[in-house]
């Protein structure tokens, strides 16, 4: 029972690539990349911190010295790099092949990926795999029929490329059951990847907080603050996680997120216990409630990064730890691992990121 392994468990490590897999410290930088609000989709578990339809794109150039930056201090630590970029839609962004073009030169990058809505035209994301080593689309379906069906069939497509790694993130909308059952068939037919992800649900104030594009008064006050609002509201959101869990989805649901087990499901995550070792997804110990780590020795910060369009780069996605710098600035690189402060590590890049229970634990996960 996976129940009793998280249980037992003491430390943790990635899978999420064969230097992973192989080595307790891999040498590799994980960095997510928020690289913009801006998003053609207003789904309503998404924040407000998150996604808009106003937030002007970052220029091009701007980007391209920050992947300078990042190349020159994985040099300096004699480390690879993985990005993941994230938004909003990251494929608004006018210049986003160009991007990732200029990505995939630095000599020290070993994964790139992007995750998107799949709403774009199927021949953008086909040139954009000429870049990718991993393509992630999160299959919404608060759309209408004939825009999820849609979307499907461009992953159909785009699942026959064999140069890439593709995975759906199936969204687990409430009340959509059914129609979900009908999509893990289609894709279980076609061998796609993917994962059934439980949705945190949105604090009850998110809508209230919405700007309507052009309110130029309420954009200049939020973005005036946002990084400190960013934060509180995202502490305030994983509050009661699992109460809230318990009024969005029904019985049956929550009895089908946390039983359902995928057959082309792959582990990204090492549970190590004492004497043993237990490879899992991120989203099946989410399904179950079970992602607490809570007073661990987290070593984001060490293995990963979080930048927000803002510039501000954070340790992870959890943005514990306060900011360590800024694109263009000094960055107060860390060299230790910080304590978990929170009840549950909700984003999946943070979850894989090293940890341990103990710091005299350590050999678990260090070499």
């Amino acid at each position: 029972m996976l129940e009793n392994f998280i249980k037992d468990h003491i430390a943790v490590s990635s899978l999420e690539s064969p230097a992973h897999a192989n080595r307790k410290d891999p040498k590799i930088l994980s960095i997510t990349w928020f690289i913009g609000k801006r998003c053609n989709y207003d789904c309503s578990y998404c924040a407000p911190w998150v996604h808009d339809n106003y937030s002007s794109h970052i220029k091009k150039d701007k980007i391209f010295y920050s992947i300078d930056q990042i190349q020159n201090f994985a040099s300096f630590c004699n480390k690879q790099f993985k990005i993941n970029i994230t938004g909003g839609e990251p494929f608004v962004h006018p210049n986003f092949i160009e991007i990732l073009k200029y990505i995939k030169l630095q000599n020290k990058l070993t994964q790139l990926s992007v995750v998107t809505n799949g709403s774009l035209p199927l021949h953008t994301y086909i040139e954009s795999t000429k870049y990718l080593t991993n393509l992630t689309v999160s299959l919404h379906l608060e759309q209408s029929l004939s825009v999820i069906e849609s979307t499907v069939q461009k992953i159909l497509d785009l699942n026959r490329i064999k140069n890439i790694f593709l995975n759906v993130n199936l969204m687990m909308l409430p009340g959509k059951l059914n129609l979900v059952k009908d999509l893990i068939q289609t894709f279980d037919n076609n061998k796609v990847k993917f994962v059934l992800r439980k949705i945190d649900p949105p604090n009850i104030n998110f809508k209230n907080n919405t700007i309507t594009k052009g309110d130029i008064k309420k954009i200049n006050e939020a973005n005036k603050n946002f990084i400190e609002n960013k934060i509180q509201q995202k502490k305030e959101n994983i509050e009661n996680l699992d109460e809230k869990h318990l009024s969005y989805y029904s019985k049956q649901e929550l009895k089908f997120l946390e039983n359902y087990k995928n057959p082309l499901q792959w582990n990204n995550i090492k549970l190590h216990l004492k004497e043993k070792t237990v490879e899992v997804n991120t989203d099946e110990i989410k399904a179950k409630n079970l992602n607490s780590w809570k007073n661990w020795h987290c070593y984001v910060g060490i293995d990963s990064l979080y930048i927000q369009h803002t510039g501000e780069i954070f340790r992870g996605n959890c943005m514990e730890g306060k900011s360590i710098g800024k694109i263009g600035e000094k960055i107060n690189w860390p060299t230790s691992p910080i304590i978990c402060p929170v009840k549950y590590c909700t984003c999946n890049s943070d979850m894989v990121i090293r940890k341990v229970k103990n710091i005299e634990m350590k050999n678990y996960i260090d070499e």
